[in-house]
Formats: structure tokens, C-alpha cells, sequence
């Protein structure tokens, strides 16, 4: 009986190995960061959600006070969300 067959499987079995294990740490999931996101969409979606609630407030204030009210700092972070959008 040959051994070459045997060899054969093994290379292929490694070589399978080594083609999913590629992958999986390329995956687009990767470890929890230190701020707790698991990927880059996370971070985005997160990022993205604290600038809609600074608007918001941002709104709310102009709602309740008038223009007048809001800060050099608050006009300049709504032009420039009025300028990126």
C-alpha cells in the first residue's frame, strides 16, 4: 500500500485549513475595540447617532429660545452639518 494518497489528503486538508483561516481573521468582525464597537459600520453608526443628538439639541434650544440663544460653537457645528448634508 502507497502512502502517497495519504500525504495527498493531508496537504489538501491543511491547505483547506489554512484557506478558512484566512478568512475568518479577515472577516469584517473583528475583537471589541476598547469603546465597545465590532466593527468600522459600528463605530460609524455610533459616531453618527452622537452628532444627530448634538443637533438635536442644538434644535430643541432654537425651538424653545430662538436663534438668538445658541452659541458661536452651536451656529458653527449647524453650518457645518448644513454644509456636509
Amino acid at each position: 500500500m502507497s502512502i502517497m494518497p495519504f500525504i495527498s489528503i493531508a496537504v489538501i486538508a491543511i491547505f483547506i485549513y489554512l484557506i478558512f483561516k484566512s478568512k475568518k481573521e479577515t472577516s469584517s468582525f473583528s475583537k471589541t475595540s476598547s469603546q465597545g464597537y465590532q466593527t468600522i459600520d459600528d463605530k460609524f453608526n455610533a459616531e453618527r447617532k452622537q452628532k444627530q443628538e448634538r443637533i438635536n439639541r442644538i434644535l430643541e434650544k432654537i425651538n424653545d429660545k430662538g436663534v438668538e440663544s445658541l452659541t458661536s460653537h452651536e451656529k458653527a457645528i449647524l453650518d457645518e452639518y448644513s454644509n456636509s448634508n
